[in-house]
Order: C-alpha cells, then sequence, then structure tokens
C-alpha cells in the first residue's frame, strides 16, 4: 500500500501506527469492497506494534522528521545509512515537538529511504498485538456498515471471515479489544 500524502524520502505505515488515520480509515471504509478491505489490513501483519495516539497529523510528523534530518544533513540516503550504521543498533531514536519518541531505520522501498515507526513505550503511544488492531479497525467498519453496535458475534464473524482469524470466546468490557475499539471508533 502505497501512502502517497506522506513526504518522500519519509517510509510510515500510518494504518498500523497512527490513531488519527486509522478513524478516517474506519470512516472511508464502510461500504468499501470486502477483498480490498482484508489486502488493506494484511499489510498490518501480525506482530507487536506501537501505536500513536497524539495530536500530530501523518504531515507533520513526516514534515518535522524531514526538519530533523535536514538541520544534522543526513537526508540524503548515503549520509542517512551512514547516520544510521554509526549506531551498534542501526536505528535511531528522535524526539518530535509533543514529546514523542520516533524510531528511524533504513527504509527499503526505493525513494523511501527513512523508515519511521513510534517508539516502543513512547509518549503518547500504545502498544498493541496486530491482530487485535486489525480486529478493531474491521469491527469498527462492519458496525459502521450494518449501523449496529459490536457485538461476540459481530467480531467472531470478522475475525473468521474477514482476518481468517480464530474466533474469542468472550467480549468483556475491560479487554484491550474492547478499549481498542472504543479508542478507535470514527468521530
Amino acid at each position: 500500500m502505497r501512502y502517497t500524502d506522506i513526504p518522500a524520502p519519509i517510509l510510515f505505515h500510518p494504518l498500523k501506527h497512527h490513531l488519527g488515520y486509522i478513524r478516517e480509515f474506519i470512516k472511508k471504509q464502510a461500504t468499501a469492497e470486502e477483498t480490498t478491505l482484508v489486502a488493506q489490513l494484511k499489510t498490518i501483519g501480525s506482530s507487536q506494534l506501537d501505536l500513536y495516539l497524539g495530536e500530530l497529523s501523518t504531515q507533520q510528523i513526516a514534515h518535522e522528521t524531514i526538519l530533523y534530518l535536514q538541520k544534522h544533513q543526513i537526508l540524503e540516503p548515503e549520509a542517512f545509512q551512514t547516520y544510521l550504521s554509526s549506531s551498534e543498533a542501526d536505528y535511531r531514536v528522535i524526539t518530535l515537538s509533543d514529546e514523542s519518541s520516533w524510531v528511524l531505520r533504513w527504509g527499503v522501498v526505493e525513494g523511501r529511504h527513512v523508515h519511521l515507526h513510534p517508539a516502543r513505550y513512547s509518549q503518547h503511544t500504545i502498544r498493541v498485538k496486530a491482530n487485535t488492531l486489525k480486529t478493531a479497525i474491521a469491527v469498527n467498519i462492519a458496525a459502521l456498515g450494518n449501523q449496529q453496535p459490536p457485538d461476540l458475534q459481530m467480531i467472531n464473524r470478522v475475525r473468521q471471515q474477514w482476518l481468517n482469524l480464530p474466533p474469542v470466546p468472550l467480549f468483556l468490557p475491560q479487554s484491550l479489544l474492547h478499549n481498542l475499539l472504543l479508542l478507535l471508533k470514527a468521530r
């Protein structure tokens, strides 16, 4: 999936890492083709990830990152690669204007060599499992499309039919899935 609204050379996956983007995505996808939606959700993967909850837009995050790289004269691919390789971990962490921390890695997409994602346990982020995030996104879309609140039956139908995931036995109000459904609910 290409995110053409994010300026090069930034490689950023907002469907995986940005609450505001996800909320807008949910609104736009309520009437989408199921195959297209499923393909987009698959791009989230299946591991753990950090979800940014802050106020900075995807554009602001990219812009501030580019300004940081320009200020340190590491925007060009060769300089950026040297900067990363001078660290034992092959990544660097920067802090943006809202005090959130972001990881810089080498991007593997041509023209987008600055792979950016929220730092683990950074301010304004939560750590979630990708399958829980995909479930919450898909259930919110299904609830919008059906104009019904989510319930266990809807959750399991979406998990099995759209995401090829096993059903969940319970849907408790204190569960991470419940809280994530509320957090992602399109406003």
